[in-house]
């Protein structure tokens, strides 16, 4: 008997192995065939053949948990149901992202690259009017692909400040999806991100780079990295008393800036939604019409309604 239970625990071990290893095998050709169709089809295409696979029962649980939540809160903001939504907008970011860089697919690039026109269109004239620019992209669709858009823009050099450690943008992905961007983590070591955004902002002032902040970036995302109430900024969004995180705000009074807000949106291909541009001094009564107007409009591009205070955190 004691035979026969250790017979059928090694045995066990092996037919788990072997699976192991065929399924190794599996993922290996599943990747090459992702890779080919992210680079050779139109993502479009890429993406029905992914929504048919992956449907919302067989998701992952951190992604379904994080689609319950962006469902409360669509529904309390706006009344609006659809936990499908939010995973659908998931798998939409992660396959346009992959054909951009990984695939370097010809048609999103093509898109991108028409984006980007567009924004240098009102972007251009700033600088040469003499007037130092922020970039205030929203979180719609991808904030890679935004970043990407934002990237080469006139003057040729933007630093974007990001609300998480720089080392999620790999340095082969930022190249092969050409985001030429320099990135401030406000997660670093404060000597270092003062001595990072107060170069930044001198290049800027001196009309050799842009800044890009995004600017709808939810409180709860940055609570733990300052407590000063100045970080954020009270207004009204959605009828509701509501706080905004005021970096752009005060980097925007110190260069005297404009800023340029920009979306992303998905409409039989990528588009771009560019505002006209706002000064400094109009900013803090501009940037919560913009913000609300544009997730109103383009609920189902937003890719923050997981978050769970969203912009209405308690003091």
């Amino acid at each position: 008997m004691r035979f026969f239970a250790v017979w059928v625990y090694l045995s066990w071990l092996n037919a788990r192995d072997s699976l192991a290893r065929q399924l190794v095998k599996i993922g290996q050709i599943r990747n090459v065939i992702c890779c080919w169709m992210l680079r050779y089809l139109p993502y479009g295409a890429v993406l029905q053949i992914f929504r048919c696979i992956y449907v919302l029962p067989f998701v992952g649980r951190s992604l379904k948990n994080r689609a319950f939540v962006a469902d409360a809160n669509k529904q309390t903001l706006l009344n609006q149901h659809g936990q499908k939504g939010f995973v659908l907008t998931t798998q939409r970011r992660l396959v346009m992202e992959m054909a951009a860089t990984w695939g370097q697919n010809r048609w999103i690039l093509a898109e991108l690259a028409q984006c980007r026109k567009q924004l240098n269109e009102i972007v251009e004239p700033l600088h040469m009017a003499g007037k130092p620019v922020i970039l205030a992209p929203l979180h719609m669709v991808s904030d890679v692909l935004a970043g990407i858009v934002g990237s080469g823009l006139t003057p040729g050099k933007t630093t974007v400040i990001v609300s998480s450690s720089v080392e999620v943008f790999q340095l082969q992905v930022r190249s092969l999806g050409g985001i030429d961007l320099d990135y401030c983590s406000i997660h670093d070591d404060n000597r270092e991100i003062a001595g990072n955004l107060t170069e930044a902002i001198m290049e800027a002032a001196e009309l050799k780079r842009n800044i890009m902040i995004f600017p709808d970036i939810t409180p709860d995302y940055t609570i733990n990295t300052n407590a000063d109430a100045t970080a954020k900024m009270s207004c009204q969004l959605f009828g509701r008393s509501a706080h905004l995180h005021s970096g752009i705000l005060r980097i925007a009074r110190i260069l005297a800036a404009e800023v340029v807000f920009y979306h992303l949106y998905d409409d039989c291909g990528l588009k771009l939604h560019a505002f006209t541009a706002v000064n400094a001094r109009d900013l803090k009564k501009v940037m919560p019409e913009i913000i609300e107007t544009s997730i109103r409009q383009y609920p189902d591009d937003w890719m923050l309604w997981h978050a769970h205070s969203l912009f209405f955190i308690n003091e």
